[in-house]
């Protein structure tokens, strides 16, 4: 019951992807959409005749270029990356920039709200720990303890100022925000209110009164509270003001004190402002030693508000009217959004990166004559080139040693600096190390990204979202986290200073503990922002306890990643107790090859690389529940997940796997090469042998479930070099065995036939001789075909198949009535070509990718196993798969290469179901032999010839135009299926890692919707080889003893000498010949690994009426029309195909369900049984 709802999930996910499918996302806001179409409905709709465009003349169109248009093309050529990308931009600010008419009403709702703050009376004074005249409406802030000194009285502001991107006019859409700032009188001040929280808590009451007099004087409804920048000391109000029909425009007000109020010395860095004893509620202790801690995030806080007048001048005056600093400003701000940086507490906010621009400006590395593109490509060069953890950025230009902090003292408490315009505010005190990791490994991404003319860079930076699941390798939750940790690690006053947040509080910590447990395994380790939260007027503020887990990502360095031993330092060195403390008992002491004795920590025992893949996981596990007391169920990482869909079970009685199937492959390819080296060595051949390469999907590590050597059933007696036969299994199908295809390239000689027939006898021949040879010099059992030979060896089974390139010219050879010699492309020779040319070449170069991307293997088969799962596999063939996965690899913009399967998947995922199959084909440069003329020309033709290019258009280096993988399938609707799938899969798994869900959870990824097809055929299980590779198999259902064929054949009376039953499925038999005789009448749906029914749909086009002829006869019955018996026709008998399903099936079919009727209602009957 509970996989049936994990399925119906999926199907609901798919059908409302389905829905949303038509609408793309894009930039537009603020009603501006909605205006726009209705201006021209209105003008479709009046009577007045469109005006038309006028005919250029053909004098004008060829006339010289004006000065202006060199000047531009001038421009584009020294000012911007390609003209192309020149235009991009352009598109893309028209797109997310303000427009004219949307700024004009913004700028009405911001005089009007201010005009309502102004009128607000003076309210009398209150006690500032009583709130009970605020009635239902709630203070922003977290009032614990309670008990604070003071009084607060609601004065009108002093001066409400609009400040942020709206002044600058560099906010972008889709979600543009004005900033009003409300200066709170000094009046409202007393002394020592920048002690304990009181500033905050009367900044915070201040706003509940204004959201308080909004909603009942003014009637304003759609009031909320924030966290200005995911900071919980620094509420803000969020007011909706209505717009007419237009969409409402959003205030942002906060408030800051006058000028004045209180002096900026006194809110130093070493200075304390929150009491210990007073915020933990502890008994009378030392006041000295209260003191002695500084609150440098709580004093940070206050200097924002106290100084963003004079950041806000400075920014604006530094950046002025330039047209092209704001573009390339909302440049910086779309390609950080797009990677989910700006968000929440830690974001590299909009304001951010606008003073990093002012800085470059006054350092004269950017100036006012650089194009928008030179604007964001020097920011982002300075971003991957500066590190602001060791080198700090300071915007004032005088230092006062008595009364600033040194710009190097920010260190001692924050992990990164960039010092505003007074010196005394470390404007990054919210970021983390891990986040501007992050910043400048994305730069340094973009800066290849744009070095590389061969690529779309526009795409990679500005238009793809870069999601937190898909962007690491290995993402993990850290669940349940309490005070308890930060009691454990000893922070109590760093939880004083942010305000009693426990995440913000233990963030820090966490990530040097993580960074330092895992050192060179990983290049970016980054804690997931959360976005500010909102919530309304009449709430509580969200619990300081986190509700949701923290979400830690990994970018994995592939180089170290897997490794299973830390080795430390000798036994007896000062650094050895060191690395003790740290590890604890996971170190032991161990001797190394160069004799020497050292602390090493081992992770695991197994060197299968599905193990490899969770030592990261193992080693967060242990160092937080070492030095944070997290325990490892509380630290569920998200890497494995995926990997039992890959793994076939081997033994019946326990849990033993052969892994995720890297080391089965590596043994299968170790078979292959002795192989290769036996036949390179043979002799009495007439032709030597020019080449050998596998072709079979196990030599390019893309075999789902890759052979394991066949079973010696000494059960049976079978002759030496004979054949056992599936008639000897009379309880249970035998084992499912497959053959490797392996093709050997003879050398060149000008004494082969010109005729075709003449060469096939030839070539049997040439077969028979191999196969003598083998039989003669090795003594493998050997069985010989006109066009193969199938070889025994070490339990393995070898298809040798010899070729030769010239026959592919004699297949396309067409001889003419008049005795002309042409050659032509038909169907035979293409597929010839593929085979012992297309296949060969594409296995080398995957193996390759393999070699380089130890993950390429595992992700290429998880998609594989998607796909058949889903029911597709028979329309999109194993090697178009298996490009496509290869182009995540070549061309992982703007990602890096995945390290693992289950980030590959979820791209694999992404790429399908946004990839625009209709207008732009799949360019996989396989050896990196495109040349940026190929990429330009390949586009070109592929547009002027959409129409007979097939939908699915993957080009390579070897089929550049053709795309031989996909010419005829999947078709449209398949194709359709396929995405729509991919998008709904994609939704469904991001949802289970946010949840945390378990792992058979992920299991339903897998499991088809069923409610589209009309048939469902269920299969016997006795009759399934393959039964124990489906993706919800059962313990009873896995082969008896199959422990055995994992054991080495070394022994020679383990050693088979004949052939097993092998290619022997029935179920794919019986698919073959349901499509071969009913093809026209239906589509079949089948997973080749284990599946247990065969899904049928109708085609439409098959119950369109046919005229009475012998020819239309087969699978139809006579159908007489109303207007007489002249108009005879004949249409398809649902009920006897079904029935010759079940005749067809004998013995194979279990029972048929018919779920949809309604094609013709005489097929009544729910179930027939065989």
């Amino acid at each position: 019951m509970k996989r049936k709802q994990q399925s119906v999930a999926l199907a609901e996910s798919i059908d409302n992807d389905q829905e949303n499918s038509e609408s793309d996302e894009s930039f537009s806001d603020d009603g501006e959409g909605d205006t726009e179409d209705a201006d021209q409905s209105a003008a479709r709709n009046s009577k007045t005749p469109p005006e038309k465009k006028a005919k250029i003349s053909k004098k004008e169109l060829y006339r010289p270029p004006t000065n202006e248009e060199l000047n531009q093309l001038k421009e584009t050529e020294n000012l911007f990356h390609s003209s192309l990308f020149r235009l991009q931009v352009s598109e893309l600010l028209n797109e997310v920039q303000l427009k004219a008419k949307r700024r004009k009403q913004m700028e009405e709702a911001v005089t009007t709200v201010s005009q309502m703050i102004r009128s607000l009376k003076r309210t009398v004074e209150h006690e500032l720990q009583s709130q009970k005249w605020l009635k239902n409406i709630k203070a922003p802030i977290h009032q614990k303890p309670r008990a604070v000194k003071g009084k607060f009285q609601f004065v009108p502001p002093a001066e409400i100022l609009t400040t942020g991107s709206f002044v600058t006019g560099t906010c972008i859409k889709p979600n543009i925000t004005v900033d009003l700032v409300v200066v709170i009188p000094q009046e409202c001040f007393q002394e020592k209110d920048f002690m304990n929280h009181r500033y905050l808590r009367k900044r915070a009451l201040y706003l509940a009164v204004i959201a308080k007099r909004l909603h009942e004087i003014h009637g304003l409804k759609d009031l909320q509270y924030t966290y200005h920048h995911g900071n919980a000391l620094k509420p803000s109000l969020i007011v909706n003001f209505p717009s007419g029909e237009h969409r409402p425009v959003c205030l942002n007000i906060t408030a800051v004190p006058e000028d004045g109020v209180f002096k900026l010395s006194r809110f130093h860095i070493s200075k304390n402002n929150v009491r210990r004893q007073w915020f933990l509620e502890e008994g009378a202790g030392d006041s000295d030693t209260d003191k002695s801690s500084p609150t440098p995030f709580y004093n940070n806080t206050v200097l924002q508000d106290l100084t963003l007048r004079e950041n806000a001048t400075y920014l604006q005056s530094t950046l002025g009217d330039n047209p092209n600093l704001r573009d390339g400003i909302a440049l910086l701000k779309v390609w950080l959004q797009q990677r989910e940086l700006t968000q929440g507490f830690g974001g590299f906010s909009g304001f951010l990166i606008s003073m990093f621009v002012a800085y470059l400006i006054t350092q004269r590395k950017i100036n006012h004559l650089m194009s928008s593109y030179q604007v964001m490509r020097n920011v982002i060069l300075h971003l991957a080139q500066s590190d602001w953890t060791k080198e700090p950025l300071t915007l004032c230009s005088s230092f006062d040693a008595f009364e600033q902090p040194d710009p190097c003292l920010f260190y001692e408490h924050f992990a990164v600096t960039f010092v505003d315009v007074t010196g005394y505010v470390n404007l990054c005190s919210d970021i983390s190390k891990g986040l501007y990791d992050r910043v400048r490994h994305e730069a340094d991404l973009a800066l290849k990204f744009l070095e590389n003319h061969s690529m779309d860079s526009f795409a990679a930076l500005f238009m793809t979202p870069v999601e937190f699941f898909r962007k690491f390798d290995v993402t993990f939750q850290i669940q349940n986290i309490s005070k308890t940790e930060v009691e454990k690690l000893g922070i109590e006053n760093k939880y004083v200073d942010y305000g009693g947040n426990i995440v913000q509080s233990l963030g820090s910590d966490l990530h040097a503990l993580i960074s330092r447990g895992l050192g060179q395994r990983v290049c970016v380790t980054q804690i997931r922002q959360s976005p500010a939260p909102k919530w309304d007027i009449t709430s509580d503020p969200p619990d300081c306890e986190p509700a949701e887990p923290v979400q830690v990502g990994l970018l994995l360095n592939p180089e170290f990643a897997f490794s299973v031993l830390d080795k430390g330092p000798p036994a007896e060195s000062p650094e050895a107790k060191e690395f003790l403390d740290f590890w604890g008992d996971r170190s032991e002491l161990r001797r190394f090859k160069d004799g020497s004795v050292c602390e090493a920590v081992p992770w695991t025992k197994k060197s299968l690389l599905s193990e490899k893949r969770m030592v990261c996981c193992r080693v967060v596990q242990h160092v937080l529940e070492r030095h944070v007391g997290i325990s490892q169920e509380s630290v569920k990482c998200f890497v494995d997940q995926l990997d039992p869909l890959l793994q076939c079970p081997v033994n019946n009685d326990s849990d033993d796997v052969c892994g995720t199937g890297e080391e089965q492959h590596n043994d299968v390819i170790q078979k292959y090469d002795e192989l290769c080296k036996l036949l390179r060595n043979l002799k009495d051949l007439p032709l030597s042998i020019n080449s050998i390469q596998g072709s079979a999907p196990v030599f390019r590590y893309s075999e789902v479930f890759p052979p394991l050597p066949a079973l010696c059933n000494k059960e049976h007696v079978v002759e030496k070099g004979g054949r056992d036969l599936p008639q000897n299994y009379t309880k249970q199908c035998p084992q499912y065995n497959m053959s490797l295809n392996v093709i050997c390239l003879l050398e060149g000689s000008g004494k082969w036939p010109d005729e075709k027939k003449a060469f096939n006898r030839l070539m049997a021949a040439f077969h028979i001789q191999l196969a003598e040879s083998i039989k003669t010099q090795y003594g493998f059992p050997v069985s010989v075909y006109p066009r193969h030979i199938d070889v025994v060896k070490d339990n393995y089974v070898f298809r040798v198949v010899l070729g030769y390139t010239r026959e592919i010219a004699l297949t396309k050879m067409v001889k003419t009535p008049e005795g002309m010699v042409k050659y032509k492309d038909n169907e035979e020779a293409l597929t010839l070509e593929r085979e012992i040319q297309g296949l060969p070449r594409l296995t080398s170069t995957l193996h390759g990718i393999q070699q380089l991307h130890a993950s390429f293997s595992s992700t290429v088969r998880l998609v594989k196993r998607w796909i058949a799962a889903q029911l597709l596999a028979e329309f999109v063939c194993d090697e178009a798969v298996e490009i496509i996965v290869a182009h995540l690899y070549l061309h992982p913009s703007p990602y890096t290469p995945p390290s693992s399967p289950m980030v590959g998947f979820q791209r694999f995922l992404y790429l399908v179901g946004n990839h625009d199959w209709k207008n732009s084909p799949l360019m996989v440069n396989l050896n990196d032999e495109f040349t940026a003329e190929d990429y330009q020309e390949i586009l070109g033709r592929f547009q002027r010839e959409r129409s007979s290019r097939p939908l699915m258009f993957l080009s390579t280096p070897y089929d550049k135009h053709a795309s031989s993988w996909t010419r005829h399938a999947p078709s449209a609707p398949l194709l359709q299926r396929l995405v729509v799938l991919a998008r709904g899969s994609l939704d469904v798994l991001n949802r289970l890692i946010q949840e945390g869900a378990d792992n058979s959870s992920f299991k339903q990824l897998f499991r088809p919707p069923l409610e589209t097809y009309d048939l469902i055929i269920h299969l016997a299980r006795k009759q399934l080889p393959r039964q124990h590779e489906a993706v919800d198999r059962e313990v009873i259902q896995l082969p008896v003893k199959t422990k055995g064929r994992v054991a080495k054949t070394t022994d020679p009376m383990d050693k088979l000498q004949y052939f097993p039953v092998y290619d022997y499925d029935p179920p794919s038999l019986f698919l073959n010949e349901l499509k071969e005789i009913y093809g026209d009448f239906a589509l079949f749906f089948y997973d080749k690994y284990g599946g247990k029914y065969i899904a049928v749909l109708w085609k439409p086009t098959a119950f369109t009426p046919k005229d009475f002829k012998v020819s239309h006869l087969a699978g139809r019955k006579v159908k007489t029309m109303e207007s007489g018996d002249k108009d005879v026709t004949v249409v398809p008998n649902l009920e006897a195909i079904v029935d010759d399903f079940r005749i067809l099936g004998r013995g194979l079919v279990s029972h048929i369900h018919v779920q949809q009727s309604n094609l013709n209602p005489s097929v009544t009957h729910k179930k027939h049984k065989s």
